[in-house]
């Protein structure tokens, strides 16, 4: 009878050893899902942000060489990891105005404005937009807005101001700078051409330019920064097929009166010459917003790049900007 107790006794041991065992089996059991569930989690948010990454300096390199259809293909991708992010909304609304479809790049850095309204870079991009668009009177609302940051920013506001046709507003603004000794060398074109008080001085050396030599204009050009002297010199220039120094008068030119359109005409001019397409584009493409209501003007301009385009061996784009000449010039006669 006793050997028959210590038996069960032993069995009842047993048992509850295995059933300890398989508790403390399945406890781990758990906590290995748990764990696996976690790490998966990790590794699927790690994966999406290595694609985001991966997609996005793709995007980056594909604009870089002017591939823009790919960058945004790319950019849409990041959008699907990231709906929200600034960065890509950014990028989108870049590539979209490189290929002039300005509805879609105001559409993205409208958006991109609501995660970051004051940044500076995205203020002066919208407003390069809405001007390659000739929408002036939303150019002039996101230029005051960078005034707001950067009050200095004056000049851009004038011009604004002029192609809105606010010209009072132009004129009380330049007489504000003056007032407060921040009329900067850039706008003192304007001041001569706005504001009344200027002399009659101007008039009587214009009619002596023409008659000095090279050598002469540069002389007074020194002494005298102005854009009369400045016109002459690069006339001559151009005219003696004088490129390598066109070249560069026209470059110092564009940092003193960087609002006129013959001086950018006139340097696309040389960089052509030069071979210099891709340049003479880009300063074409910059210059030709600061044409307003001049069709010879605006015609020389597509003329110039079209000559660019067909140098690049990119003859689409060089007969669209042919024709567009064509068009625009028939506007001078009418």
């Amino acid at each position: 009878m006793k050997n028959r107790i210590i038996y069960i006794i032993i069995l009842w041991v047993s048992f509850s050893g295995i059933a300890q065992n398989d508790s403390i089996a399945q406890n781990d059991s758990l906590v290995r899902v748990y764990a696996v569930q976690k790490n998966m989690k990790e590794l699927q948010e790690e994966q999406k942000a290595l694609n985001f990454e991966k997609f996005f300096f793709e995007a980056l390199r594909e604009k870089a060489i002017e591939n823009h259809d790919k960058a945004i293909s790319a950019l849409e991708n990041c959008q699907r990891i990231r709906p929200e992010s600034f960065a890509v909304n950014f990028e989108l609304s870049k590539n979209y105005y490189a290929l002039e479809k300005y509805f879609e790049a105001i559409g993205y850095a409208r958006k991109a404005l609501e995660k970051e309204p004051d940044n500076l870079f995205l203020l002066s991009h919208l407003k390069e937009v809405y001007v390659r668009k000739k929408d002036f009177r939303e150019a002039l609302k996101i230029q005051e807005k960078i005034i707001a940051q950067k009050p200095l920013r004056q000049e851009d506001l004038i011009i604004l101001y002029i192609r809105n046709n606010q010209i009072e507003d132009a004129r009380n603004l330049l007489i504000d700078l003056e007032k407060n000794g921040l009329l900067s060398d850039n706008l003192m074109q304007f001041k001569q051409s706005l504001l009344p008080s200027t002399s009659s001085k101007k008039n009587d050396s214009s009619k002596q330019i023409k008659d000095q030599s090279l050598e002469e204009l540069k002389a007074n050009y020194t002494k005298n920064r102005s854009f009369a002297y400045l016109n002459a010199i690069l006339t001559k220039l151009f005219r003696s097929k004088n490129y390598i120094d066109l070249e560069a008068e026209s470059k110092q030119g564009l940092e003193l009166f960087p609002s006129q359109p013959f001086v950018y005409l006139i340097h696309a001019k040389a960089l052509n010459k030069l071979k210099k397409y891709e340049k003479a584009i880009d300063i074409l493409q910059n210059g030709i917003d600061y044409v307003v209501d001049d069709f010879k003007m605006e015609a020389n301009f597509y003329e110039e790049l079209s000559l660019g385009y067909k140098g690049l061996g990119k003859n689409i784009e060089a007969s669209k900007y042919f024709n567009l000449a064509l068009e625009t010039r028939k506007k001078t006669t009418q």
